[in-house]
């Protein structure tokens, strides 16, 4: 019985060529989009699940309470890994880590990388392969250093590593103890240079008080410990600690703060605070994988209905000749399990050439792991669903024919399916219209974090490190670029201007109401910050080098002139603490100090020049490699021991933005392929009816008909169900999107005219697709066309 089914069913493939060709396309491409996805989603879900302890590894997270609303940040004060790991029993160990910039020599080999600083209890609760070194004892010595063997190469080329000295900033020297494999890239947690973290205090840091959050912490819970339960016993665990420290100093505390642990295995695609976050994204490409299998699934049903009539009398005659519904219902699933076969082969064959250009978009190392059992299970799941629901339908439909009225011609019109058909097209139309509008709204969203206006003007503006000797030469240096007609203005600061992640309570000034505790952002800058970065002052002015009453003055910005509720707060003073008093002298407009994604806050810019570590310089634009030449030069002259490496503002701003701006394109082809498969099933129909009404177009010919006409003819319900699905989709997609974008606190509008765009797209989209069939039966001659029958 079997055999005797295949071979009916590859009869039949082969019999219906064009039909087939297009079945089988469309399921494959809508296979292979899925397996992608399924690729994708499995690396974003697998990040640091690699490690021994992933599920008992958590980073501590603090959220602090004022008037002005939460913050909730990682950053730690310097005592809490070593005093949280004695005195809370349920945890195992702790490491407390930091990142800085820094100038990397050995010999006459200069490279400025990023170092970490952690302590030793990172190799016992990190899994790290180590090629070299033993790691319980690689930080025996605090002037070591653990390298990956990339970072080793790069540095020694090819000599043995192990025993050499490396200079950090040209003042400290560490010898290397360890070499460790690449940390692989679905990790949180990786570093090329690593050393210990005892070794901050050298750098002036101070790790013996509560109430300065600087630094990192993780934690690892002893085995079967929930950690919610010890998120309800740390609670108030910092607070409590900051008031002691206080209170021990005769101070006043007023403070609320809670300590809580985020699961390693979450950080990658949740934010510690709401809802945003990558995840996001997993939901939205799931569900387009999903789209898109019952687009490509609609098709099959749609075009085996459409060709019932061809079939009806093969399955009479099986029927008469014995067969019951239950053994025609399990050929016409057996076929459509062949076909989600040979689609599935083709969508591995498709995978497998397309994997390299989608990793390279997406920028991530994707594999296609053979031996990876969950895999397999995937790819039988997608076809077995493919298979099952795209013949469910034609099965059971095809099964109930009435051999009687069968072989006298009573289902050979084919009208029981008519409004079914309908309404898999109309459904077909409806997910592809949703995703064109998604697309469209998510590009914008992009657009519009990239290109709103930010309060500065980040373009022809390069900033450089500063470290040591480069930075106690600023002056010397700035003098120098001045010279140069192509440079406009050059300052400094502690941070990029679209991240200044500062920020402290505990501000008083003149009527603040005893309950106010605002939190407030601090930008360390020198003068001409506002001048190089095109700032606007609304009131007063900026810092001036020659007046020396500015070293204790602030500029603030219209948020916390507002916070302040101050109408004229140029010339007043703010408290800091107990003892650190400042005078406003400026009002600076209010710009984005923080992605797009955070609210404009209240923010300090102080003038601290001793404090600042990068240069920025703006040029008049064009030219552009002739003044990089000539600010190369200038900088090797002047800094012989630092590397030139400069950097474009406007590109760090961007790239910000580079993981949505990747996967909003995925989304756009994506969206473009579900058209396609669309299409494919439009295409195959509208080929079906124009063949049922050929004697039909024939006798409208011979009574005059127009080509424009039969054209019309035919097109015009097509069209109709496209309309249709719009109207269906917008409302839809409307509740879908506006959801997505109060994820972000500035966004883009839903303007009527995404729709509009999305509807004249699926209309020109639709019209042609069927206007080549339309063409080619209204250009067949009226005998031949009238003999059909």
């Amino acid at each position: 019985m079997f055999r005797n089914y295949l071979i009916t069913s590859i009869r039949n493939l082969i019999r219906q060529k064009e039909f087939s060709i297009i079945n089988i396309s469309g399921l494959a491409i809508g296979m292979a989009i899925s397996i992608l996805i399924f690729l994708w989603v499995k690396h974003e879900l697998s990040y640091n699940k690699f490690n021994e302890n992933a599920d008992r590894l958590y980073r501590l997270v603090q959220t602090q309470y004022y008037s002005s609303g939460p913050l909730t940040t990682p950053c730690m004060p310097g005592p809490i890994a070593k005093d949280i790991r004695e005195e809370i029993p349920e945890i195992a160990n702790s490491f407390m880590y930091y990142v800085v910039t820094a100038t990397i020599s050995y010999e006459d080999k200069l490279f400025t990388e990023e170092v970490r600083l952690a302590d030793p209890e990172l190799f016992d609760m990190f899994t790290f392969e180590f090629v070299e070194g033993d790691p319980n004892h690689v930080f025996d010595e605090i002037n070591s250093v653990v390298l990956t063997e990339k970072m080793a190469e790069k540095i020694f080329d090819k000599e043995d590593p192990i025993g050499k000295i490396i200079k950090y900033n040209e003042d400290h020297s560490f010898k290397v103890t360890g070499i460790i494999k690449e940390t692989p890239a679905n990790s949180s947690f990786r570093f090329d240079i690593c050393i210990p973290f005892e070794y901050i205090k050298n750098f002036g840091f101070t790790l013996d008080q509560y109430g300065w959050n600087t630094f990192y912490v993780y934690i690892q819970l002893e085995n079967g410990i929930d950690y919610k339960q010890v998120n309800n016993k740390i609670k108030k665990y910092l607070e409590n600690k900051s008031r002691e420290q206080n209170e021990s100093e005769d101070d006043e505390y007023d403070s609320n703060i809670d300590l809580f642990l985020f699961p390693l295995t979450k950080i990658h695609l949740h934010s510690y605070s709401d809802s945003r976050g990558a995840i996001q994204y997993i939901y939205i490409f799931s569900a387009i994988a999903i789209f898109i299998l019952l687009i490509a699934c609609i098709n099959f049903m749609n075009l085996a209905t459409a060709r019932s009539a061809k079939r009806s009398r093969e399955i009479s005659i099986r029927k008469t000749v014995g067969a019951n519904r239950n053994n025609l219902i399990n050929q016409f699933l057996g076929e459509a399990m062949i076909i989600s076969f040979l689609a599935m082969l083709l969508a591995l064959l498709l995978v497998w050439q397309l994997l390299p250009y989608f990793g390279e978009l997406i920028e991530k190392n994707i594999i296609f792991d053979f031996g990876d059992y969950i895999f397999w299970l995937v790819l039988i799941g997608i076809t077995l669903f493919v298979g099952l629901i795209a013949g469910s339908y034609p099965a059971f439909y095809l099964s109930k024919f009435n051999p009687v009225k069968t072989l006298r011609g009573g289902a050979s019109k084919g009208k029981g399916n008519f409004y079914f058909r309908r309404i898999l097209v109309v459904f077909q139309f409806t997910l592809s219209v949703g995703l064109i509008i998604s697309a469209i709204v998510v590009n914008r969203q992009l657009s519009y974090l990239q290109n709103n206006k930010l309060g500065m003007d980040l373009n022809n503006v390069m900033y450089f490190s500063m470290r040591g000797e480069s930075n106690e030469k600023f002056d010397v240096i700035k003098n120098e670029l001045l010279k140069n007609p192509g440079i406009k203005s050059i300052t400094r600061a502690n941070s990029i201007p679209f991240y200044i992640g500062s920020n402290s309570g505990g501000f008083d000034w003149e009527g603040r109401d005893s309950d106010d505790d605002i939190l407030i952002g601090f930008g360390v800058t020198d003068v001409d910050y506002i001048k190089t970065l095109d700032m606007k002052l609304v009131d007063g002015r900026y810092y001036d080098k020659n007046i020396q009453s500015d070293t204790g003055a602030i500029v603030i910005n219209e948020k916390a002139a507002k916070a302040f509720s101050m109408d004229n707060p140029v010339g007043k003073w703010v408290t800091w603490g107990d003892d650190i008093k400042m005078r406003i002298i400026g009002v600076v407009k209010d710009f984005h100090h923080l992605p797009m994604q955070y609210e404009i806050d209240p923010l300090v810019l102080v003038y601290s020049p001793d404090r600042c570590r990068l240069m920025f310089v703006k040029t008049i634009g064009g030219n552009e490699e002739e003044i990089q030449d000539q600010i190369k030069a200038s900088w090797e002259n002047i800094f012989p021991n630092f590397p030139y490496e400069p950097r474009k503002l406007k590109d760090i701003y961007d790239n910000a933005y580079t993981d949505e701006a990747n996967l909003i394109k995925i989304i756009g082809y994506f969206s473009i392929l579900a058209i396609f498969i669309s299409c494919l099933g439009l295409f195959a129909l509208a080929a079906y009816m124009a063949e049922q009404r050929t004697k039909e177009i024939g006798i409208r010919k011979v009574l005059g008909a127009t080509m424009s006409g039969i054209v019309s003819l035919i097109s015009k319900e097509f069209l109709k169900w496209v309309i249709i699905a719009n109207i269906i989709a917008w409302p839809i997609t409307w509740f879908v999107m506006h959801d997505w974008l109060n994820t972000y606190i500035y966004h883009t509008k839903l303007s009527p005219d995404i729709f509009l765009y999305a509807l004249f797209l699926s209309f020109i989209i639709a019209m042609l697709t069927v206007a080549f069939q339309a063409v080619k039966s209204a250009i067949k001659k009226p005998v031949d066309a009238i003999k059909w029958e």
